[in-house]
């Protein structure tokens, strides 16, 4: 499939057509830059008004210029303060939806003073329930994103060798990645979740406790920023666990592999062999109309009954309480593979299924692909080998 530089105005379209069947409210006033750029096709700051039916309203504070360049959208006009809403938006309508799950109060109380007429509601449940299911535009950037990952994961073992620190594998990787296209950010919708490209640990790194809301523990250069390698230096037959995003035109695919220097030990391709065995029965429940909690439950009742249930998805306080969660424009979108996810899977949804199993003191084994659900099954986007690569 063939990209333009800029999202064509027919795509816009498509994702308008998609957050107004969610709208419980007469507008949107959006002003993260994520969701704006899904609307707009362009990452200014500014104030999107988006009504129920007819054209949306950028205004932006910087940069119009640019914004005129990238987005279709035909109403774009440059706004110095935001006591000018008013003139922009004389009748914003009796309920307006704000991002309340991402908007500080600050900026929040900023902007709605300007529409002080209108009832406000949070509408970010539209924005997110709309951005679930990917369009044919969105799915070829995760594509690209998955391919980067592919090349990436293939360099790593001709770069494995006694003494490697991970911090100076993690500089390679993001070398590679780069240089493979990545966009060179990552963005979680979640408040203090950062992420940098993502994990590079060895051994009982993996498993080592972390803020981060997933399985795999880093330790990371500072405690001021936990990400992408410690200084830990590679010994012989321990578990290397990349799990890393890629990125392409702001869209996320996530992977996960694991390598050795030399063989692991024999309760380590135990707990691998049944990941791999897990994620294939994982893949059979991928379809549309399945109940992201059942599958959810029904892998716990699994796991349960093997010796893998109390490091599964997390050793001690990292252990997650999720197995999937689907990536977009952001790493943390819906739906989830998780409790209270009831709403059933629909073609079109990205998900990260993500099993992994952790030893504390030891480390920990998985894989994590980046699937496509279809009209009847799911399918790989990351296509890379899901074996241990072993040097």
């Amino acid at each position: 499939m063939e990209l333009p530089e800029y999202i064509p105005r027919e795509e816009l379209e498509r994702r308008w057509h998609r957050v107004r069947r969610f709208m419980d409210c007469d507008a949107l006033v959006i002003l993260q830059n994520v969701d704006q750029y899904y609307l707009t096709g362009t990452m200014q700051t500014g104030v999107l008004w988006f009504p129920r039916e007819g054209e949306p309203l950028l205004a932006i504070r910087k940069s119009y210029e640019r914004a005129k360049k990238e987005s279709a959208i035909r109403n774009l006009v440059p706004l110095k303060t935001y006591s000018e809403l008013p003139a922009l938006v004389p009748n914003p309508g009796e309920t307006l939806g704000f991002e309340l799950d991402v908007l500080p109060v600050a900026t929040y109380q900023q902007v709605s003073k300007h529409f002080s007429t209108s009832r406000i509601v949070d509408g970010s449940s539209a924005l997110r329930n709309a951005r679930a299911v990917k369009t044919p535009y969105e799915i070829e950037c995760i594509r690209r994103a998955a391919e980067q990952l592919d090349t990436m994961f293939l360099d790593v073992p001709s770069r494995l060798h006694e003494g490697l620190p991970e911090f100076e594998l993690a500089a390679r990787i993001e070398y590679v990645l780069r240089m493979a296209g990545h966009q060179g950010i990552l963005r979680v919708r979640r408040f203090n979740m950062e992420n940098h490209y993502g994990a590079v640990s060895f051994g009982e790194t993996s498993a080592y406790p972390h803020a981060f809301d997933g399985p795999v523990g880093t330790r990371g250069l500072y405690a001021a920023a936990s990400v992408m390698g410690s200084r830990r230096l590679l010994k012989r037959n321990e578990p290397v666990m990349i799990d890393v995003c890629g990125g392409y035109a702001g869209y996320i695919a996530d992977g996960s592999r694991t390598y050795s220097l030399g063989p692991v030990s024999q309760q380590m391709r135990d707990t691998y062999e049944y990941i791999i065995e897990l994620n294939t029965w994982i893949e059979e429940q991928l379809r549309p109309g399945n109940i992201p909690s059942q599958i959810y439950q029904n892998i716990l009742d699994r796991v349960a009954k093997t010796s893998f249930a109390p490091h599964f998805m997390g050793a001690g306080e990292n252990q997650v309480r999720f197995v999937a969660h689907s990536v977009g424009l952001e790493l943390d979108e819906t739906p989830v593979i998780a409790p209270k996810f009831d709403t059933p899977l629909e073609a079109g949804v990205v998900l990260a299924v993500e099993p992994k199993v952790f030893y504390p003191g030891l480390g920990g084994v998985g894989v994590e692909n980046t699937y496509l659900l279809t009209d009847s099954r799911c399918e790989r986007l990351t296509k890379c080998s899901q074996e241990i690569f072993t040097v």
